[in-house]
């Protein structure tokens, strides 16, 4: 098994549940670790047989942009699912902080994992 990090994935996006949430883009940073089979990669070093992980950065960029959603909940579900869609991720750990949730707080965070 090998191990992909993307760290401190830096988007902005609508989220939360207070009005002022509702209107004002926020700051998230997200991380996410997914765990695939790189043998093959490892062997041809080909891109084809390997885990694209800027393809995944930027399907999670997109998503995370274009929602709306109130909870991190919902878009740690959503990122989970996104990731999964490739069969060839055995598992993944998504992490979302939420810099400016709590004004005293250097951040929320909420974390999620799932496996294929």
């Amino acid at each position: 098994m090998a191990t992909i990090r993307i760290v401190d994935l830096k988007v902005r996006t609508i989220i939360g549940t207070h009005p002022w949430e509702r209107k004002n883009q926020q700051d998230l940073v997200i991380n996410v670790i997914i765990e695939y089979d790189a043998f093959k990669a490892g062997r041809s070093d080909s891109l084809k047989d390997a885990l694209d992980y800027e393809r995944i950065a930027n399907k999670i960029i997109a998503a995370v942009e274009i929602s709306k959603f109130h909870l991190l909940e919902k878009m740690g579900a959503k990122l989970l699912e996104l990731v999964l869609m490739d069969k060839r991720v055995v598992a993944v750990d998504i992490k979302i902080d939420k810099p400016h949730a709590i004004a005293v707080a250097k951040h929320v965070s909420y974390e999620i994992s799932g496996k294929n």
